[in-house]
């Protein structure tokens, strides 16, 4: 097969295409930073690409549930070593009047004591995160618990919490239930109105009896602290976990995705000279093709 000059310089030209072609492309990845432009450059890439981007942004609802659910243990941490603290104090007075050496006077004194303590305790029940009761269990927008006149306490929350996902498979109690902390197993407050109708009678033996149940109440609170711990623990491991996947994430993508822009610059420059390079020989075959029609 004879090649003709119209059959050279058409091959002449297509490869000057391409060449501005790539060096059109490498211009573009240098502006964007992205050596994949469009999925046909590296469709597996692409795709492996968006699957990260996917898992990060479904990250960052985990991480408000995490952060959240970190933001209540503090509270939890808060409340129930208020709670503690106010049973010891319980007991003290309870120790102090079940002595022979204290009389009704006395005795009614603390009874008021025992009083003011029932309603802080009553308080702390119903503390609140913005506009959510944390001990309601799942009636979170409802006072958990009602002091009466006597100063028996109802608890009108549930026993079950609402859940939140913290990763694809994973759900973690949405708090505590107040009947988890004040009423099941040990009723603190039914202990505590004993003492305080006890102290009120005069009854000593009522007094002394009151000490079981209120030792009772401070181990089932020491438990329910050492779970906030626990609880509070295995959040802050979950939150280090995303954001250690966050930058993993980060990095594969970088990888993956991102152009290495000293390559990049380098490829340029050598694939503009080669466009130049041709522009110039284009230009010597052309004059060549004139002075060969002059002649």
């Amino acid at each position: 097969m004879r090649v003709t000059d119209s059959l050279k310089y058409e091959i002449f030209t297509r490869n000057l295409s391409k060449i501005k072609e790539l060096v059109d492309n490498t211009q573009n990845k240098i502006a964007s930073g992205k050596k994949i432009l469009t999925p046909s450059d590296d469709p597996v890439a692409k795709s492996s690409g968006i699957a990260l981007e996917a898992e990060k942004a479904i990250n960052i609802q985990y991480k408000r549930n995490l952060e959240k659910l970190k933001t209540l243990g503090g509270y939890y941490d808060t409340a129930i070593t208020s709670l503690h603290e106010l049973l010891t104090k319980a007991k003290e007075i309870a120790v102090t009047q079940s002595s022979d050496n204290m009389d009704a006077t006395t005795r009614k004194s603390s009874a008021e004591q025992i009083k003011g303590i029932i309603e802080q305790l009553v308080t702390i029940g119903n503390t609140k995160l913005g506009n959510t009761y944390i001990f309601g269990g799942e009636k979170t927008d409802a006072v958990p618990f009602t002091l009466k006149d006597d100063y028996s306490v109802t608890y009108n929350g549930t026993e079950e919490v609402p859940s939140v996902y913290i990763d694809k498979l994973t759900k973690e109690d949405l708090g505590i239930s107040g009947k988890r902390v004040f009423i099941s197993d040990t009723d603190i407050f039914s202990v505590l109105k004993d003492l305080k109708d006890a102290l009120e009678t005069n009854n000593k033996d009522g007094i002394r009896s009151s000490l079981d149940g209120l030792e009772a109440a401070l181990q089932k609170t020491q438990t329910n602290l050492s779970y906030v711990g626990t609880y509070a623990s295995r959040i802050d491991d979950y939150i280090a976990y995303k954001e250690t996947r966050d930058i993993d994430i980060d990095e594969t993508l970088s990888k993956m995705l991102d152009v290495d822009i000293a390559q990049a610059v380098t490829e340029f420059n050598m694939l503009t000279n080669a466009y130049q390079a041709m522009l110039y020989s284009m230009a010597k075959i052309q004059e060549l093709n004139v002075l060969n029609y002059l002649k």
